[in-house]
């Protein structure tokens, strides 16, 4: 399996492609369009002035802020280089034999799996069920199975799992022995998101594991910070023996402690978002070459019709969307946008309207 490819990628894209970077819009990734807190800003600015020393080894102050911020115990959360850290050091430190994965979803699973020479089943979800996790992924779950991964909401389709089938895949899990790892880094941005997070099931259910990432509601993906929660202490020693020390700088641990103080931005980014998602869903849809699957999230898949490169033709409007034909049982006709600003969402609209006509 060659390297996971994601949205973001300008530097690669203006040279291969002569493009100017400063002209380019990026609808690759999936980042709060309100940009980063002004005062999450002034934290990393203010924060130069510590870079001469390490940062606490311990992270006392960021992962007790974190644990009230989630409402959970301090002990039962471990912290990362972004999401992707977290995935890849819970399976080095769990070795599974065998991995349930869906697909599509996140590559990173997939990849993480792979580097440490496990096999996966992959589950597949169908379009004409629009993409969902259906009770027969239960019919998947044995003892052969030591992990599976599900991410709610699940990234590229947008869609949302019911949480009551959550709680039976992790009833059927914990019969088998099976870690159940949810990556909920999308969550936040769903209205009454917490209805979904099974964040509340981590006392009764030992073998759930769920992932976060701070960096994309808050704006932060170039410091890089998220985290895992678990009640299973065994899960979160093997990760720790794994994980290397001072994974966390100092910049992204200021902007950490001061974003999750913030709740008017975070409840301000969720009603920007549902407005702007249903704006930018409902343009899309007067598309008759265009197939959009409904989201819930900060993003939205599409299935284009015809046969051209939507990507390359795009670029020529300076517009980068994200090709889903790298994703498990996807090609090259499903693209993903990010939700933007109303600005930035017109003007994919009209560059759309220029590539397919």
């Amino acid at each position: 399996m060659s390297k996971v490819v994601h949205g973001g990628n300008l530097d690669e894209l203006s040279r291969i492609y002569k493009l100017n970077k400063e002209n380019l819009i990026d609808f690759s990734a999936n980042i709060n369009p309100l940009g980063v807190n002004i005062k999450v800003k002034e934290a990393i600015i203010n924060a130069l002035d510590e870079i001469e020393r390490y940062p606490d080894i311990t992270y006392y102050n960021l992962k007790l802020a974190i644990s009230e911020f989630e409402k959970i115990n301090y002990n039962n959360l471990i912290l990362g280089n972004g999401a992707a850290e977290i995935i890849f050091n819970l399976v080095r430190a769990i070795n599974p034999k065998k991995v349930l994965i869906p697909g599509p979803t996140f590559g990173e699973y997939e990849e993480a799996v792979l580097s440490v020479g496990s096999n996966i089943e992959y589950y597949y979800l169908k379009e004409n069920n629009n993409w969902m996790i259906d009770e027969d992924i239960i019919n998947h779950i044995n003892e052969d199975i030591d992990m599976i991964f599900i991410c709610n909401p699940n990234n590229p389709t947008g869609i949302l799992t019911d949480k009551e089938v959550i709680i039976n895949i992790a009833k059927k899990a914990l019969s088998t022995n099976t870690i159940l790892v949810i990556d909920e880094s999308f969550l936040d941005f769903v209205r009454d998101g917490e209805s979904y997070s099974v964040i509340n099931l981590l006392k009764e259910y030992n073998n759930i594991f769920i992932i976060k990432s701070m960096t994309k509601l808050f704006a932060i993906p170039g410091i890089r910070i998220g985290y895992g929660m678990c009640e299973n202490k065994e899960i979160i020693n093997k990760m720790e023996l794994v994980s290397v020390p001072w994974n966390i700088n100092i910049l992204a641990e200021k902007a950490t402690l001061e974003a999750i103080k913030d709740k008017e931005y975070i409840n301000r980014t969720i009603s920007y978002i549902q407005k702007e998602k249903n704006y930018l869903y409902k343009e899309l849809n007067k598309f008759n070459d265009i197939k959009v699957f409904n989201p819930s999230v900060n993003f939205i898949m599409f299935k284009i019709i015809n046969n051209i490169d939507l990507k390359l033709e795009l670029m020529k409007e300076n517009i980068i969307i994200r090709s889903c034909n790298n994703y498990i049982g996807l090609n090259d006709s499903y693209y993903r946008v990010a939700v933007r600003t109303r600005e930035e969402n017109d003007k994919l609209i009209m560059a759309l309207k220029n590539a397919i006509n």
